[in-house]
């Protein structure tokens, strides 16, 4: 299996503007970067990382990789309608992610690659590039702070 195959996975079902309801409004969101690394642990998790006020990245965790996921949104959404979003924007995604993951197991074996970059700003490449070079490195993509 090819990296070009994982980047025309990421192309192909990824790169897209998606529209979501949240109480009778529309929300856009735009799926503009994709990172694919691999995770120590084979467990099942997702988190999402504010980037700016209207841009999030979502981190999904499967079989030994995390699919980093940047998006941006047309506005600020507020907690309970982040909460609405994210549930459909899982939902959406989930079947895509698990093709990238299933073709990546087939063969791939590098730590990290960017495999999608569609006008990223400047603050979403800087977060994604740094937890890129911090996966090549071996280290853990989060921040770790000492208790005092």
């Amino acid at each position: 299996m090819q990296v070009e195959e994982l980047y025309s996975i990421a192309r192909r079902e990824f790169a897209e503007d998606l529209i979501f309801e949240v109480d009778d409004k529309p929300v856009t969101l735009s799926i503009k970067g994709l990172l694919l690394a691999r995770a120590e642990k084979k467990g099942y998790n997702f988190s999402f990382f504010e980037v700016t006020e209207t841009e999030t990245v979502l981190a999904v965790q499967m079989k030994g990789f995390i699919v980093y996921i940047g998006i941006e949104s047309d506005e600020e959404l507020d907690d309970e309608e982040y909460a609405e979003v994210g549930k459909a924007l899982l939902e959406h995604l989930a079947p895509k992610i698990a093709l990238l993951i299933t073709k990546a197991e087939k063969g791939y074996t590098g730590r990290a690659e960017v495999l999608l970059d569609d006008g990223m700003s400047a603050e979403m490449k800087e977060f994604l590039y740094s937890v890129l070079i911090r996966h090549r490195q071996g280290k853990s993509p989060y921040e770790q702070t000492e208790v005092a």
